[in-house]
């Protein structure tokens, strides 16, 4: 069963713009490369300080991927747990940790008017309206914006149990320095601390593709780490598992 089809379909759309991407940058790096218009009749040289510009893109649309991907997979997340509990009763302790740490940073205060029996039903349910009724962007800023790498990927799954509380860093196969240096250029373009030819100039063309194929890599991995944990609902709490099985 595929739990997380769109998912999957985002890293395949964005994989293909890349490529895309990547194969037009290729021949603007080739010697005397130009762009031509109107049958030819106007030609515009690809110059050194324009491929650096575009090569410093790269980093936006693979951080972009990076970015995109983590909303989505905490999308898909969020529905297929509340598809399948009721309450915070049912949840492993890690989500339950996370229940009661957002209820207790919302500014809704409980008092009769909103809240109905049991509470850990409200609690859970409060927990997931809240989630669905962000729009992108909103979720982008509830600590992913700007900062997705292999260990802010790690830090937010581990809240959901897809990791054991006492793990500090992702394991192996889930971390890549790839990661970390495309959140650092994309800020660094997004700050204003570098200009893109400034960035561009220091990238070359085969780091840039390396860097790409291990983000890509990366996510995947990612994606079957929380399919598999969806797929063995250990976002439930063992006893509540165990009685299933």
């Amino acid at each position: 069963m595929n739990l997380l089809p769109l998912t999957k379909e985002l890293l395949r759309t964005r994989a293909e713009e890349l490529v895309v991407y990547l194969r037009f940058l290729q021949l603007a790096l080739e010697k005397d490369a130009q762009v031509s218009a109107q049958g030819g009749q106007v030609q515009l040289p690809l110059d050194k300080a324009l491929t650096h510009i575009l090569k410093a893109n790269v980093c936006l649309l693979l951080y972009s991927a990076m970015e995109a991907c983590m909303v989505q997979l905490l999308d898909e997340m969020h529905d297929a747990i509340g598809q399948h509990c009721q309450g915070a009763d049912q949840l492993n302790g890690q989500l339950v940790l996370m229940v009661a740490r957002h209820f207790q940073a919302s500014k809704v205060s409980l008092d009769e008017d909103n809240t109905t029996s049991p509470l850990h039903e409200c609690l859970f349910k409060a927990w997931l309206v809240d989630w669905r009724d962000r729009n992108q962007r909103e979720k982008r800023q509830a600590g992913l914006s700007g900062s997705v790498d292999s260990q802010a990927i790690f830090d937010r799954l581990r809240r959901f149990g897809v990791f054991s509380a006492d793990m500090t860093k992702p394991p192996a196969h889930l971390a890549h320095s790839a990661l970390r240096s495309t959140k650092g250029r994309r800020n660094q373009l997004a700050h204003g601390e570098l200009g893109f030819s400034d960035l561009g100039q220091g990238l070359a063309f085969g780091e840039l593709c390396s860097d790409a194929l291990a983000v890509f890599r990366t996510l995947r991995r990612v994606a079957r780490e929380v399919h598999d944990f969806l797929q063995k609902r250990r976002y439930l709490a063992a006893p509540v598992l165990a009685a299933m099985e």
